[in-house]
Formats: C-alpha cells, sequence, structure tokens
C-alpha cells in the first residue's frame, strides 16, 4: 500500500460501491456487503454457507464480485483516484473476497466507465445484422486487459458445439426439479409484466411472447412441469430459451480465464466479463450471457439438479472447445443489434449494502 492511500471523500467513495452493485449478478441479487473502514473498504460475501455444498453458487458468486470490483475500479479512475485490490486477504475469514484501497491519480476518461449506467442484460432475439470486425476486437481487447482472461468468438464447428452445449444445460434447467426451483425463484411473478424490480427478475425482462406468458408463469409448478417433461417439453423450452436465441444471434462468444487458482480465476473472469459486456454496451450492441452451461459442469450432480450424463456432456463439449482447458471457460455470450429490452432491472439503494467496520474484542487485564 503506497503511503498516500485513502478512501474518497465521502460522495465519491459512494459513487464508486454504487458503481460496483451495478455490476450483473446471478438471479440480479447480490450476495455481499461493504465493510467501510478509515483507510479501506473490504467486500464481504453473504453467500458463503452454501458453497460447500452448492459449488455452483460459490463460481457464480465469484464471477459477480469480480465484476462489482471491476466496475469500482473504472468509476475510481474516472474520479481521480487508482484503486488497489487485495483478494482473499485473510484465510481465516472465507467471507472476505477484497481489500479495497484508493490514491490520487489523474482522473481518466474510459468509454467503459460512462458504459457503466446503461449496462443491461438483453433477451430479446437479435436481428441478424452482422456486428463489425473492428467492434469484436474492441471486445476482445477489452477482455484481455485482465491477465489471463480471453474471448474466443465461436464460428463453424465450433459454434455448433458451443449450441449444443447452452441447448443441453437449459433443457436441464426445466427438466431437474431443484434446477427448475433455482430458476423460478428467481423470477418475482408477483410484480406483473410492466414493472421492474429491485432484486430478482421481474417477468417483463425475460421476453416471453405475450401469448406465452401465461403458460409460462404456470409452468413454475413443478408438478405441471414434471408431467410436461414427461411428454419432452423440456427439449422444446431448452430450445426457446438458450439454443434459438444463441443460434440466431450473429455472434457467439466465450469467455476463459486462467490464473493460479479457481477463485482467482473466476474472480479474474468476473471482471472480464464485465469489461467485454460495459465495450458492447459502448458499441451500442446488446447482450446476453448464458451461464448455464459452465455453470453446470461445476455442480454436484444428482439430487434434482444437473444429470450425469449431460453434465458429462457438457464436460467433453467445453473439452473440446477449449483444447482439454475446460476449467477455464466460465461463460458463454451473445451480442448483436436489438431493440432495447422491454424491461430492465433495477438495484437496491445502497445503504442496503453498508456495514461499519467490525470493531475488535478488547481484553482486559486483571
Amino acid at each position: 500500500m503506497t503511503m498516500n492511500a485513502c478512501r474518497p471523500p465521502e460522495e465519491q467513495l459512494r459513487a464508486i460501491l454504487q458503481s460496483g452493485i451495478q455490476a450483473p449478478s446471478a438471479e440480479n441479487r447480490h450476495y455481499l456487503r461493504f465493510e467501510l473502514e478509515p483507510d479501506r473498504v473490504s467486500l464481504v460475501s453473504t453467500d458463503t454457507p452454501t458453497w460447500a455444498a452448492l459449488p455452483h453458487r460459490r463460481v457464480l458468486a465469484l464471477v459477480s464480485y469480480g465484476a462489482v470490483v471491476e466496475n469500482m475500479a473504472l468509476c475510481a479512475a474516472a474520479l481521480g483516484h487508482a484503486q488497489a485490490t487485495q483478494w482473499f486477504p485473510d484465510p481465516a475469514r472465507t467471507e472476505l473476497v477484497a481489500e479495497l484501497r484508493w490514491s490520487p491519480a489523474p482522473p481518466t476518461s474510459d468509454p467503459l466507465a460512462t458504459a457503466i449506467a446503461s449496462r443491461h442484460t438483453n433477451r430479446r432475439f437479435f436481428r441478424r445484422k452482422p456486428v463489425e470486425a473492428a467492434a469484436l476486437q474492441r471486445l476482445s481487447a477489452a477482455a484481455s486487459a485482465v491477465n489471463g482472461a480471453q474471448v474466443r468468438w465461436l464460428d463453424g464447428s465450433q459454434r455448433r458445439l458451443g449450441l449444443q452445449a447452452v441447448r443441453i444445460a437449459e433443457t436441464e434447467r426445466f427438466r431437474r426439479e431443484a434446477l427448475h426451483q433455482e430458476l423460478f425463484s428467481a423470477v418475482r411473478f408477483d410484480v406483473g409484466w410492466k414493472r421492474t424490480t429491485e432484486e430478482g427478475l421481474p417477468p417483463g425482462a425475460l421476453e416471453v411472447e405475450p401469448p406465452m406468458r401465461a403458460a409460462f408463469a404456470a409452468l413454475r409448478r413443478w408438478a405441471l412441469m414434471r408431467r410436461l417433461s414427461r411428454l419432452g417439453g423440456h427439449h422444446a423450452l431448452g430450445m426457446r430459451a438458450a439454443y434459438l436465441p444463441c443460434a440466431l444471434a450473429p455472434r457467439l462468444g466465450m469467455l476463459l480465464c486462467d490464473a493460479d487458482n479457481d477463485w482467482l480465476a473466476a474472480t479474474g473472469a468476473g471482471r472480464a466479463l464485465e469489461r467485454t459486456w460495459l465495450a458492447a454496451t459502448a458499441e451500442g450492441l446488446a447482450f446476453q450471457p448464458m451461464a448455464a452451461a459452465t455453470a453446470l459442469s461445476h455442480q454436484r450432480a444428482g439430487s434434482g439438479w444437473v444429470g450425469e450424463p449431460a453434465q458429462r456432456e457438457i464436460h467433453r463439449l467445453l473439452d473440446q472447445l477449449t483444447g482439454g482447458r475446460a476449467g477455464a471457460a466460465y461463460m458463454f455470450f451473445r451480442i448483436g443489434h436489438a431493440a432495447a429490452p422491454s424491461v430492465a432491472t433495477e438495484r437496491p439503494p445502497l445503504d442496503r449494502f453498508l456495514l461499519p467496520a467490525p470493531v475488535p474484542e478488547t481484553v482486559t487485564l486483571s
């Protein structure tokens, strides 16, 4: 830490933290708190108790924390503060994800920082209009600014493999009870199809066609979904939810990240994902991440989660796509041109994520 490291002024610090919670997260829910200390801010996970039993939640959470920290660094740089991040600084506190400190620096002008406020997921079908090669190069460069990260654009046989992986994964989400519950518990049917929400997924953001909305809402009942699955209905849903949107999109990408350990690789993937997404936003491109295939590859198979045959096939496809580095694959995504989404999600107030620093215990000598 440099001698002149300090927390930014209060108004600027709040802007930096606000940019952090504007980062993407699984199910539009951030499982984190910021601990405010005199010389730093600590990013603390509130989800670690689930990680042992549900390792895919750990991966998704770490990816989201990487995106949070990247947003904060971009915002801080624009305000004239260089951000120093120490990842996982205390082995005794597994929930302590990062410690963040800042020092004065010349303000920067970065289109990625400008794009933070307007970044969103777009689940519409994209137009077939091609994406310019120069734009793809800028997205790739944005990701590769993170050590060990890269974007791989899938064409030809690789695109077919990627489409197969996302189709299998999305099909499993409708076929298996635990996955089905995880999927539909995130959808806030209580807000209707035209309103947004601060947490969870508003139904309107899913871009379900109006004639199909009542049927889709009914599918949240597992008894009905189970009966439909016996008739093969999960295959049709997997095609509509993932395969067709990706197959019709002009570009399908895959994000990879290698690092010294899995935790650093996942946070690095989150940083690179956010940079790629912000670069796409700056280019005026629609973007949708497709996390199911890579998430299911980390699950413990069975007990209502991904089936073993499907997981083996996903692993095989990821191995083929990565040259035997399936563990380095963190996200598929599609990009293209599209109308604005019908509904975009919001975020809870910043104060909900703020905590004072823990007070050390004192010992009285007698």
